[in-house]
Parts: C-alpha cells; sequence; structure tokens
C-alpha cells in the first residue's frame, strides 16, 4: 500500500515535470494534438523528447520521456537511417490506457518503390487490359 502511494506521488510529480517542461520557454518544436478522448502535447528539451497526454473521458494521464537515437541499417543493398527511441511512461489514473515502464520500438522507413513496381488497379482489377475498349468513357 505505502509502495503504490509513494509510486503514484512520484508519477504525479514527474508528470507535472514534464507538463512544465513541456510549457517551458527553452522547449522546442511544441505541438499539440486535440481528439475526442484525450489532449496530447509533446515538445523537444534538448536530446529529450517530452510528452504528456490527458485523457479527460476516462480516469487517466501520462507523462513520457525519451530520446531518439539514430541509427543506420543495410535494406535491400542500401543504407537508411533509422530512429531507436527510447523512453519511459508515468502513468496515473484508475483506468490504464498505457503501460506503465520502459518503451522501446525501432522506427525504419520503408522501402521506396520506383513506379514500374506498384501493380496499377483500375475498378478493381489488378492487370486491366491495354486496349481502349476497357474505359468505356
Amino acid at each position: 500500500m505505502f509502495a503504490q502511494r509513494l509510486f503514484n506521488h512520484s508519477a504525479e510529480l514527474m508528470a507535472g515535470l514534464v507538463s512544465h517542461l513541456i510549457f517551458s520557454r527553452w522547449a522546442c518544436g511544441f505541438k499539440e494534438h486535440h481528439g475526442a478522448c484525450e489532449d496530447a502535447y509533446a515538445a523537444r528539451f534538448g536530446l529529450l523528447h517530452l510528452e504528456v497526454n490527458r485523457c479527460f473521458v476516462l480516469d487517466h494521464d501520462d507523462a513520457y520521456v525519451g530520446v531518439r537515437i539514430p541509427t543506420l541499417h543495410r535494406s535491400n543493398g542500401r543504407w537508411q537511417w533509422g530512429r531507436l527511441h527510447l523512453g519511459y511512461r508515468f502513468c496515473q489514473g484508475d483506468e490504464q490506457i498505457r503501460q506503465t515502464g520502459v518503451d522501446v520500438y525501432w522506427f525504419r522507413p520503408l522501402l521506396r518503390l520506383r513506379s514500374a513496381q506498384v501493380p496499377k488497379v483500375v475498378y478493381g482489377q489488378a492487370c486491366p487490359p491495354a486496349d481502349d475498349e476497357y474505359f468505356p468513357f
């Protein structure tokens, strides 16, 4: 019981700190999103990526502090840049939407397709006939 109260208090303090840093004059790249269920605010503070989500439909608020690390990987015979996201999420409230803890994911860009590689789909058919009779207009 004591550990749970201590954790909830520390999560509340961290959420307040992250929120103050996002709205401070030292943060850059401020973005906000207002959805049907929650409001999200994000900004960069040096190398840190800060994010606060406030859900007003359910009893849930969370704060995220993370770092984006550029990575280089070989894909399809070429070197491409990706990003490794490392962070920690603090959650409050009784109805948890997201999980508290370490967040790790790796973002790699999709392969670029040339126009010759993309199949053309017209009217639900993958390979339309080459003549003009296919198009009645």
